[in-house]
């Protein structure tokens, strides 16, 4: 299957070598990315739920952040029930970490890493979290069915979200 998109982004490229400048690189830039975005398994958001609220969840992640060293930029609250907290990685990859409030004491948080997303960082942020909170991840089956939060925007059909559990 890998080889399949291989085969299509070459050949992406071999219908552009009659174009030129801008537009034969424009295709060329799309069909590697193509490849990319094969080759790591496409996007994803890593998630877990945490028996916490959001402001237990958000300080636990500032101090993961520097245990896996990630460099804290910035916290965002988008809404009383939901906070963006970002930061970058070593190799400059953007950070991207929601909490948002399911219970009154369960949050969901949910780590991005760059465009294409880091598994093995997503997963040393997630552990590093449970450290610091003292707490492991609860199951999904475990959360209440009742939000306190409106129900999150659709994600994008290319997205791919992987549970912790």
């Amino acid at each position: 299957m890998r080889y399949a998109y291989a085969g299509v982004a070459a050949l992406a490229l071999l219908a552009t070598l009659p174009l030129s400048g801008c537009v034969a690189l424009l295709g060329a830039g799309a069909g590697a990315g193509a490849v990319t975005y094969v080759e790591n398994g496409g996007v994803a958001n890593y998630y877990a739920y945490y028996p916490v609220t959001v402001a237990q969840a958000a300080q636990a992640t500032q101090s993961a952040f520097g245990q896996i060293g990630v460099h804290y930029e910035g916290m965002i609250q988008k809404t009383p029930s939901e906070v963006l907290i970002e930061g970058s990685d070593q190799r400059a990859q953007r950070v991207k970490v929601t909490i948002t409030s399911m219970a009154t004491q369960v949050s969901k948080v949910n780590i991005r890493v760059g465009t294409f997303g880091d598994k093995s960082l997503s997963l040393a942020f997630q552990n590093a979290l449970a450290n610091q909170l003292g707490l492991q991840p609860i199951p999904q089956s475990a959360v209440p069915t009742q939000s306190v939060a409106p129900a999150p925007a659709a994600q994008e059909p290319q997205q791919q979200t992987i549970p912790m559990q």
